[in-house]
Parts: structure tokens; sequence; C-alpha cells
């Protein structure tokens, strides 16, 4: 949040990406991003594109705890990563790249956005639905169908959240806040 209020004075570019697409204003950015080094590597392993690289792993990682990270689409990222990374592109392809700083948007942007709600008052939980139910995992429509903690089908409290049950893929939810009133109705 601090480069946000350092920038100098005068017209300012609209933000653009998609944090912004996300909800998450362009003062709501943060230093570093909430993407822990477990998650990332849950993610890299379970996207069958990327080779089992250490150097690789390590430098994606850097990349995308990087401020900036959201700000350029995940094919202008991939072209970016690759152009600065001397020998990544002998490693990796700009289409593997994309596909997997695809799945890191998705994760990035809602654990965002999960904070955001944390912030909220009167917030009592998510509520999980299926972005497509044809072709949604059986994990994924059981965590919909749920009720384990009775506030309703898919409805979880903050911090009881699941993760994405599919590692290396985008997570398959639209994610809704429920407030008290919500809950209520």
């Amino acid at each position: 949040m601090k480069w946000f209020w350092q920038k100098t004075a005068g017209p300012q570019e609209p933000p653009r990406g998609v944090v912004v697409e996300a909800g998450v204003p362009p003062q709501g950015r943060v230093d570093c991003l909430p993407l822990p080094e477990i998650l990332f590597a849950r993610h890299y392993h379970g996207y069958a594109r990327l080779p089992e690289d250490p150097a690789l792993m390590a430098s994606l990682l850097a990349w995308a705890r990087s401020p900036d990270f959201l700000r350029d689409l995940p094919r202008q990222s991939a072209r970016r990563f690759l152009a600065s990374q001397p020998g990544a592109s002998a490693r990796t392809d700009e289409q593997s790249l994309t596909g997997f700083f695809k799945v890191l948007h998705s994760e990035i942007t809602r654990r965002m956005y999960l904070d955001g709600a944390r912030q909220r008052e009167g917030v009592v939980g998510i509520r999980l639905r299926l972005r497509d139910p044809a072709t949604a995992s059986s994990a994924a429509q059981a965590l919909v169908a749920n009720d384990a903690h009775g506030l309703g089908p898919g409805i979880y409290p903050l911090n009881a959240v699941p993760e994405n049950p599919e590692p290396g893929r985008e997570h398959p939810f639209i994610i809704q806040i429920v407030s008290k009133k919500d809950l209520s109705q």
C-alpha cells in the first residue's frame, strides 16, 4: 500500500489488470502478494505442464510474489518472465507459463478477496458456487453442496474456507460474501 501513497501528484493512469477486475482497488494492493510458498508449491506440482525444476520453481515464486505480478494479464506476465530469465525458455514455454499464471492469478485474487471480506463488518462467511457445474469435479461439487457449519449449503465461516480442491487448476468457484442479514433471510 505504501507505493500507492508515494506516487507523485498529477494525472494518473487508471489502474488496470485482473486485480482491479477482482474488485481489489489499487489502494488495497499489498507490497507482498498473499502467496505462501506451500500454496505455490502445491499448484506448481499439480500443474503437469511444468518440469520438476527447483531453479525454475524458485524463479517463478519470486516472480509471482512481486507486487506487479497482478498488473499484467497472465500471457503478458509469461512473456515478461521469459524475456527476463535467460535460459527459462529452454525449460518451459509461453503457453505453459500462461496457464500456470492463470492459476496463480486466480489463487492470489481469491486470497485478497477473502482478506478483504475478513475486514468488513457483519461478514459471517463465504458462499461457494460453481462457475461451470457441468465440468466441475466431484470434490468441487461436494464443497458447494456441503453444510458442515450449519450456515447453508456451500457457506463456510471465514476461518474455514476450503482451499482449491484441484491443485494446478484455476479454482472452480464464484465466491460471494455472506453477511448476518443474508442468513436471516
